[in-house]
C-alpha cells in the first residue's frame, strides 16, 4: 500500500514532455516567484514522470474526461488564452475535436 504521508505533493505551472518508443517522461516544473528583471527565469524541477506510452494514454483520456466533466457539472469553460495555443502548436478546436468520454 502506498505511504501518502510521505508521498511529495507538488506544485508545476510548467511542463515539458518527451517520448520514444518505449516510453514517455513528463517533467513537471515551477517557475520562481520573484525573477530577476531582464533574465531568463531558470525553473525549478519539481518532479519527472516516466511511464509506457500506453500508460500515458489512458492518463490523457481520463484527465479529459474529468475536465470535460467538470465543465459540464459547473457549466464554466476553462479558458486557456489564444497565445498559449499558439506557443504550443495547438488550437481550441483541437480540444473539441477529440471523441468525447
Amino acid at each position: 500500500m502506498p505511504d501518502d504521508e510521505n508521498a511529495p505533493d507538488v506544485y508545476a505551472d510548467q511542463f515539458l514532455i518527451t517520448s520514444g518508443v518505449w516510453g514517455i517522461a513528463m517533467s513537471f516544473l515551477k517557475t520562481p516567484p520573484h525573477p530577476t528583471p531582464g533574465q531568463t527565469p531558470q525553473s525549478e524541477r519539481q518532479v519527472t514522470v516516466r511511464m509506457s506510452l500506453q500508460h500515458a494514454k489512458v492518463i490523457a483520456m481520463m484527465l479529459r474526461k474529468q475536465l470535460k466533466t467538470w465543465e459540464r457539472e459547473t457549466n464554466v469553460d476553462i479558458v486557456i488564452p489564444h497565445e498559449v495555443y499558439n506557443q504550443l502548436g495547438l488550437s481550441p478546436e483541437d480540444w473539441d475535436t477529440l471523441a468525447d468520454g
